[in-house]
């Protein structure tokens, strides 16, 4: 895998994490109003969208038939 391509994923599972530390503590958060707390879900959902499109074009971005294994199986 080329190390671009590395990077990149790191860079969605990092924000994959900010994402989780969010709804963690949105969670966790008891006194916050309804409209608060829909806001940052939408918020969140958005940020999610990004990460998975962003994931997408990782996928298509680099050649993958290293991924066929050894009994001549493509992925």
């Amino acid at each position: 895998m080329r190390e671009t391509t590395q990077a990149h994923i790191r860079s969605q599972g990092v924000a994959i994490a900010e994402v989780r530390g969010a709804l963690q503590i949105l969670a966790a958060d008891t006194l916050t109003k309804k409209e608060n707390i829909q806001e940052r879900i939408k918020h969140w959902e958005s940020k999610l969208a990004e990460i998975q499109n962003t994931m997408a074009e990782i996928e298509f971005s680099e050649n993958l038939e290293w991924l066929e294994d050894k009994a001549g199986i493509e992925a």
